[in-house]
């Protein structure tokens, strides 16, 4: 769940002017955003308001009361706003394009034309360190609003199938206000 909650600020680059396309294979974060940047993809600054609810959360063999219960808490909507000021916009680093470091690698991005697809797979870590994760982002951008559809496939701590989907969706809201998360 780390991992898919990471990618919320990959989604935020969908808000990026469309001057060119990127497609990298088995790639870092660091690379993936290096290739944003040198296509003179810039993203608009300001106030970003993300909306993000979970459509879809399976683990195998969970009781069916605790099934309901997880629905219920992940079906409620969640907006969150973060600010972007004109250098992070212009230059967005590794960091901003899901979890860095050698746990997480894309092993597709393709991004232009008002649409993005990509795929990453994580290694867990810690405790968790024999799990992997498969993440697939589908979407359309133009340079105020996003609409993208994340899907993980992966193993949840307690060693079972897990199967997860997220829609994520956000408008430039103008001027930062300074209460924002980011």
């Amino acid at each position: 769940m780390r991992a898919a909650i990471a990618l919320i600020p990959l989604a935020l680059l969908a808000a990026c002017n469309d001057a060119g396309t990127v497609d990298k294979k088995n790639a870092s974060t660091a690379e993936v955003a290096k290739s944003v940047a040198d296509a003179g993809m810039k993203l608009n600054p300001g106030r970003w308001e993300l909306t993000m609810q979970f459509k879809k959360f399976e683990v195998e063999d969970m009781p069916p009361e605790a099934k309901a219960m997880m629905q219920k808490t992940l079906g409620e909507t969640r907006t969150f706003a973060s600010c972007l000021t004109k250098e992070e916009a212009e230059k967005p680093d590794g960091k901003f394009f899901g979890q860095q470091g050698e746990d997480c690698k894309y092993d597709t991005f393709t991004m232009g034309n008002g649409k993005i697809d990509a795929t990453m797979t994580c290694k867990g870590t810690g405790e968790d360190a024999g799990n992997m994760a498969k993440m697939t982002l589908a979407g359309t951008y133009s340079p105020d609003t996003y609409d993208m559809t994340m899907d993980m496939n992966g193993t949840a701590p307690n060693g079972k199938a897990m199967v997860m989907q997220m829609a994520l969706t956000s408008k430039h809201k103008g001027e930062c206000k300074g209460d924002e998360q980011g």
